[in-house]
This record gives C-alpha cells, structure tokens and sequence, in this order.
C-alpha cells in the first residue's frame, strides 16, 4: 500500500490527470447549448457552418503556432483512426444542434448522457476493454438519475429533437473508443479536422451571407475559444483512462447546460430534475474516488 509520505506513481499521476483534463472539458463546454440559443437569426445549416469553421480554423492555427516545424508531422500521425474520430465528432457536432435546436435543453443533454453506456459496450465489444464493476455500477446508478430526469420532460414532445440526441450520444460513445484505441497519440488535431468537416458538409446547404453581426459574434466565441479549447482537453483525458469513465465526465455537461440556461433565459429545471442531477453528480464523484483509490500503485497507465 502506498504510504503517506511516499511519492504519487507516474501512472497514477496520469490517471489522476486524465481524470481531471476529463471534467475540465466537459465543464468548459457546458456553455454550449446556452450560446446556440442565444443565436437569434442564423439557420440550421448557417449556425453550424460558422459554428465549425470557426472551430475548425482556430485549432489549426493554434496547432500550427505550437508545433511549427512538426505541424504536418503532427496531423499525419493521427492516422486513419483520427481521420475516423474526426469525422464521427463532426456528425456528432451536427446532430447536437439538431437536438437543441429541436427540443428542450434539459431533454438534449439528457439523451446525449447516454454516451457513456454506448461508450462502455462499443469498448467492450471492439478493443476488448474490461470494465471494472464500480464504473458499471456507476453507470447504472448515472442511467438511474438521467431516467428520473427524462420521465420529468417526457411530456414536453420533441420526438425529433431526441432521436438526433441519441444520435449524438452513440457517435460520441464510438469516438471515444477510436481515441483510445489511437493510444499515445496526439490526437488533437481531430477536434480541428471535426470543424473543418462539419462545415464542410453545411456549406452547400447555408447561406453564410445572410447571417448577422450579433450571431457571428456569438459564433466566433463559440466555434474560436469554447468548443476547441473544451474538447482538446477533453481528448487529453480520454488518453489515460477507460472510456467508460471518460464518457462518465461528460455527465458533468448534463448538469451545468441547463444551470447556465437557466441562469441566462429564466429556464427553470423542475425539482425531479434536480434530483436526478444530483445522483448523476454522485455517480461520477464516487466512481472517479474509487477509480484513484483503488489503482495499485505502478500500475501502467491506460496508454503506455
């Protein structure tokens, strides 16, 4: 056992770290749908057009702007296993704004909270990775509070809106497995390639002419700071721990979107919402507590 005064292992100090990259990304990006619905007059495809091109362009650059000489060398080792995760976090991009555009805040973020259980079975099914029985526990307990929370907004319709939440979650849960499956990679330049696809794909349908000062301003801090910053240090957690415990944080989003939502517009969460917020929040502390705890000490981190 690891004694008091005794220096934290390198792969512990990793799993630790992953951990907290994890959460810190997710807590970032929170704001997310709270910035879609302060876009006024933009379209759907207009929205997500500059939404991703500005994402797209910002991570580059400052990708470029770190790596300089290695930039090209850093964008061809993500291999076609970035090209992949990459093109599934773009999808995914899409069909989040189709959901919160489609339903209710709280019903969105609640369905996409489902990644973790399809993050958990696509792991299990295609790299072969164990779950230990605390993180499936955790995912019940989570799935428990995410039900408490849907059968509040069951009565709100939005049937559209939900089904491209679902969507959202499943390509989520299946990117998450193709960075970890990456292993040690710098993997960030997919959240860049993410932008620079999805625009890719709204651009013949959009009207990017039409749209006005206020939107783009609110695009810009969006697309060129949240979304790039949020999610490359969401990548940088999945690198070092399970993608079941990964996904798990990002029930940090589920929470905090509809505060902020609230806090902005006057949407008000109900009470059985709150309660299943609650031991969502528990789920993860508890799993992430235990997960720290119980690693021996040396164990080789996640990625080697």
């Amino acid at each position: 056992m690891e004694s008091a005064g005794s220096p934290i292992s390198p792969a512990r100090a990793d799993y630790v770290r992953g951990l907290a990259f994890a959460a810190a990304g997710m807590i970032l990006i929170s704001p997310d749908a709270l910035l879609i619905r302060l876009v006024q007059d933009a379209g759907f495809w207009e929205l997500n057009f500059y939404r991703s091109l500005f994402m797209g362009v910002s991570l580059s650059l400052v990708l470029a702007l770190f790596y300089r000489r290695r930039t090209v060398a850093v964008w061809r080792a993500i291999g076609w296993l970035g090209v992949l995760a990459g093109g599934l976090m773009g999808i995914s991009n899409l069909a989040f704004v189709a959901a919160i555009q489609n339903t209710t805040t709280a019903d969105a973020l609640v369905l996409i909270s489902t990644m973790p259980l399809f993050a958990a079975v696509l792991a299990r099914v295609l790299i072969g990775e164990r779950l230990a029985l605390r993180t499936w526990i955790a995912i019940f307990v989570a799935i428990g509070g995410i039900a408490v929370i849907f059968a509040n907004a069951m009565g709100s319709g939005g049937w559209v809106g939900n089904l491209f939440a679902l969507a959202a979650a499943a390509l989520q849960g299946l990117n998450l497995v193709a960075l970890r499956r990456a292993g040690a990679r710098d993997m960030a330049p997919t959240v860049a390639l993410a932008g620079l696809l999805a625009a890719g794909v709204a651009l013949p349908f959009a009207e990017p002419a039409t749209i006005t000062a206020r939107d783009l301003g609110v695009l810009a801090l969006l697309g060129g700071l949240v979304l790039p910053l949020s999610l490359a240090i969401f990548i940088r957690g999945a690198r070092y721990v399970s993608a079941a415990e990964v996904a798990l944080m990002a029930l940090l989003e589920t929470v905090l979107g509809p505060f902020w939502v609230w806090l902005a517009l006057g949407e008000v969460p109900a009470p059985l919402a709150l309660m299943g917020g609650a031991v969502v929040v528990a789920a993860i502390a508890a799993n992430a507590g235990l997960a720290i705890a119980r690693r021996p000490q040396g164990a080789p981190a996640a990625v080697p």
